[in-house]
């Protein structure tokens, strides 16, 4: 058997998935990280003394690779940090609930008795998630979420009180602009799978802490390396192995866990992989903008997650609820929009203004922006995403954007990480 050696670049969520899976199976592996935080696009960060992250996130019940994982990583005295909720919808006029009783079908059930649709509307949303349930629903590849809706009689109050936000959501685009086809397959698999699938599970401590340093510390005691603020950089070796600038160790297999839009600057070659790069130049990226407001400790909005029809707060969590930082309310802006076209400062007074107008907040003590301007690929119909195999052997890909059922997600994410170690394994 050849020796085997890995080596990972890039320790977010896919990343370090892809390490504890390899240390898992014995296989010496090192993971480099350019920043000395772990945890990528989701990870803690510190403001006014405060610790925060660098963008909200929301995990579902369909999150199964992900809940499998943090279960794995962490020790029989650590809890999960995660407050799982049953599926509660409130988006402007419109609240739907999913009853808390093990009942066949109480997905379909909440949005029967939901609050701000017509009995017509009801009627027409359930007949559309009876068909993906039953796998009858026809997707055509270039069919963009609303022309799919359309074609279903979804109304106008559907698509923007339901479908718009939904979609905005988990693929971080508009159903104007977003791939249809994936779009059915998150409310397949987080609305209408499994009784517990459309569960919501709100981290409530910071995002590093939830995975991150858990998985970081399980890599470490089973013998994998760590190296932060280190940017690794892969270059040609003799007699096909694989190297990094500034280290003497050939590796059998590299796992690149980066940013699509970070890849190029991974190899002092890119042409080790061109055709994957040509692919990956043809992608596109969709913002997300988190507003972090502080105010007096006893301000609260109420609710862990509200959604507002507003372009300056698409929704609003008070992390007071979640994480006990009294008064703190996070106002998440998915996709592009005209917010893009604000400064920081007017953008945290129309957001404020937002809020108070909704909860009689008043004026925040301090407010903070977060902007992450290419925080998810853009998924829309027909997007070509690289396999995770590539032309050059030994070189697998991991990140949510070589997942291909999913959007940009934590899960997605993390299966992909997952699925470059077993790449890897399957070959020894």
């Amino acid at each position: 058997m050849p020796s085997i050696n890995v080596a990972v670049i890039g320790a977010g969520w896919a990343g370090l998935s892809a390490g504890v899976t390899l240390v898992d199976a014995g296989i010496p592996t090192t993971l480099f990280e350019t920043s000395r935080v772990l945890g990528g696009r989701a990870r803690q960060v510190i403001i006014n003394e405060t610790i925060l992250d660098n963008g909200i996130h929301l995990l579902s019940g369909a999150y199964t690779a992900t809940l499998s994982i943090l279960n794995h990583i962490r020790t029989p005295l650590e809890t999960l940090d995660l407050d799982r909720q049953p599926f509660k919808y409130a988006y402007g006029p419109l609240r739907i609930s999913t009853p808390c009783t093990p009942i066949p079908g109480k997905q379909l059930l909440g949005f029967l008795f939901a609050r701000g649709l017509s009995l017509t509307e009801k009627l027409r949303a359930l007949k559309f998630l009876k068909l993906i349930k039953d796998g009858a629903l026809i997707v055509h590849p270039s069919e963009s979420a609303h022309q799919l809706l359309l074609r279903h009689e979804q109304t106008n109050t559907l698509i923007e009180l339901l479908w718009n936000p939904i979609c905005l959501s988990a693929l971080n685009i508009n159903c104007e602009r977003g791939c249809a086809s994936v779009f059915t397959n998150v409310i397949s698999d987080a609305l209408l799978g499994s009784k517990r699938s459309s569960d919501l599970l709100f981290p409530t401590s910071d995002l590093t802490s939830l995975f991150a340093s858990r998985a970081g510390r399980y890599i470490q005691k089973h013998k994998g390396i760590l190296h932060l603020g280190h940017r690794a950089k892969i270059i040609q070796g003799t007699n096909n192995e694989l190297k990094l600038e500034d280290s003497n160790e050939s590796f059998s297999h590299i796992v690149v866990a980066t940013s699509p839009h970070n890849l190029k600057t991974t190899f002092t070659e890119p042409s080790m992989i061109q055709s994957t790069i040509d692919q990956i130049d043809q992608f596109t990226y969709e913002p997300i903008y988190t507003i972090y407001h502080q105010y007096k400790k006893d301000s609260s909005t109420g609710d862990r997650m509200i959604g507002l029809n507003s372009p300056y707060a698409h929704w609003v969590f008070d992390r007071g609820i979640t994480h006990q930082d009294l008064g703190l309310i996070g106002a998440v802006i998915s996709g592009a929009g005209p917010h893009q076209n604000l400064t920081n400062e007017q953008l945290s007074i129309e957001s404020a203004k937002v809020l108070d107008d909704e909860f009689g907040l008043g004026t925040p003590l301090w407010s903070k922006v977060l902007a992450e301007k290419r925080a998810t690929f853009s998924c829309t119909p027909g997007l070509q995403r690289p396999a995770q195999i590539t032309e050059k052997n030994g070189i697998i890909l991991a990140g949510d954007y070589t997942y291909r059922r999913y959007p940009a997600t934590l899960e997605a994410a993390v299966r992909s990480g997952i699925e470059a170690s077993n790449i890897i394994l399957r070959s020894l």
